[in-house]
């Protein structure tokens, strides 16, 4: 089973949604509960045989106000889609465009599975990955250039070509670089960092890697940083001194995920563990870390880890940060309320506004159970901001697993694994204060 497989595992499906109304309605109030309003974009799968896709990602938007993103599956051969969603002002909601549907070859070594999201350059080109297919059936780093007509796409560099798969296999996680944070395109020149879930040096398969690529056109690809004690390396954040912040989902000294940063040095990389998970028996500090971390404006650092935290061992999770002077703090720890009526399983980490507040959402739990979209405050207190699953087969969405898009006016936009106007197949949505 690959890692991303892995962690749709994590996540409950078809199963009753109890509602405490009582108890949640008393208990989350004092919480600082905000009136957010919910807006479904686009329920997926809603053309024949899914050719809209299946299971979104985390979405991009460009200067226009136009959506970007990746199916996982569905579309014209079933193995996913890159998708833009218009805004229709007539309706309030976003017509979906496909602009490209994998594995159009024998074998698919145009990639299959498209995953971690979109980045778009200045000239409006978009990049991503996919986990699987390529010449290895590991994955592929792919390039889409607007075109008169339609989208023209180019395979820049396939997984697993060296012995062993040193040069990394089956990535999971996105494309970074510096600026991303700000919503700032990437300018062609700065390099972009990835990371893949499998490969590189070692026993077996290998623990994964981060790779760097060089500016446009694209014509580099080089491996970084072989994990050895880590497993399975999450998106990176990108600093301006040229450092790299991530996590990794498994392995370290308590085998549940280790925090660290990569220093460049005279054409090297210098690593070191900022934190091991799981520090006690009952992994109060968290464990399990998802996504990409998030930094404010003085250098300190936050993320999410999926179990762990005060209130149980398994399926609860933390936010976290870790000071810019150095060390290491819950923020959050879930499931504090009845029924997680706070949330549960945070799959990814959340994105911080220029106050310092950070917005972000769980899989499961809330007033509803199928997960949250959370507001947490520099001082701790957190507000669920939507709980979803409202209403009958949850036409709202189910089980946000993906990081939010957080615009310069205060919307954001995310997307589900499942539920929908049309089955179980996932949502893109608005929320709006």
């Amino acid at each position: 089973m690959s890692h991303r497989s892995l962690l749709r595992s994590f996540i409950p499906r078809h199963v009753p949604r109890i509602v405490f109304a009582a108890t949640l309605a008393f208990a989350i109030a004092p919480s600082g509960a905000s009136a957010y309003t919910l807006t479904t974009l686009h329920s997926f799968c809603a053309w024949a045989n899914c050719g809209d896709g299946i299971v979104p990602s985390e979405l991009l938007e460009d200067s226009s106000g136009d959506l970007y993103g990746t199916a996982e599956a569905g579309g014209k051969y079933g193995e996913g889609v890159v998708f833009k969603l218009l805004p229709n002002p007539k309706t309030g909601k976003y017509n979906e465009h496909v602009l490209h549907n994998f594995c159009k070859k024998t074998k698919c070594p145009d990639g299959k599975a498209p995953v971690g999201g979109l980045i778009m350059d200045i000239a409006g080109n978009l990049y991503g990955v996919t986990e699987q297919g390529g010449k290895s059936n590991a994955g592929v780093i792919f390039e889409m250039t607007p075109v008169q007509g339609g989208w023209s796409y180019k395979v820049l560099h396939s997984f697993c070509n060296e012995a062993n798969c040193t040069d990394g296999a089956l990535p999971t996680q996105g494309l970074s670089y510096l600026g991303q944070e700000s919503g700032a395109l990437w300018d062609g020149k700065v390099p972009i960092f990835g990371t893949t879930s499998e490969g590189g040096v070692g026993t077996g398969y290998g623990n994964g890697i981060d790779y760097e690529i060089t500016s446009a056109p694209i014509s580099l690809y080089m491996v970084i940083h072989t994990f050895t004690s880590g497993i399975a390396p999450q998106r990176v954040l990108v600093t301006a001194s040229g450092s790299l912040f991530g996590t990794t989902v498994a392995g370290g000294k308590y085998n549940h995920g280790l925090l660290y940063r990569l220093t460049p040095s005279g054409g090297t990389w210098t690593d070191a563990v900022l934190h091991n998970f799981c520090a006690n028996a009952q992994c109060t500090d968290g464990a399990d870390p998802f996504g990409r971390l998030a930094m404010d404006a003085a250098g300190n650092l936050f993320g999410a880890t999926r179990s762990g935290g005060a209130n149980c061992n398994v399926d609860c999770g933390v936010t976290f940060e870790r000071p810019a002077g150095g060390g290491y703090q819950v923020t959050y720890s879930f499931c504090s309320l009845s029924a997680c009526g706070d949330g549960g399983e945070p799959l990814t980490s959340p994105v911080i506004d220029s106050s310092g507040n950070l917005f972000g959402t769980t899989a499961r739990g809330g007033p509803n159970g199928g997960g949250i979209v959370y507001k947490l405050t520099p001082g701790g207190t957190l507000s669920v901001l939507y709980g979803f699953c409202a209403g009958g087969p949850c036409v709202d969405g189910d089980g946000p697993i993906e990081p939010l898009l957080l615009n310069a006016h205060g919307d954001l936009f995310g997307s589900t694994f499942g539920g929908g106007a049309n089955g179980d197949f996932g949502t893109v949505f608005e929320l709006t204060p």
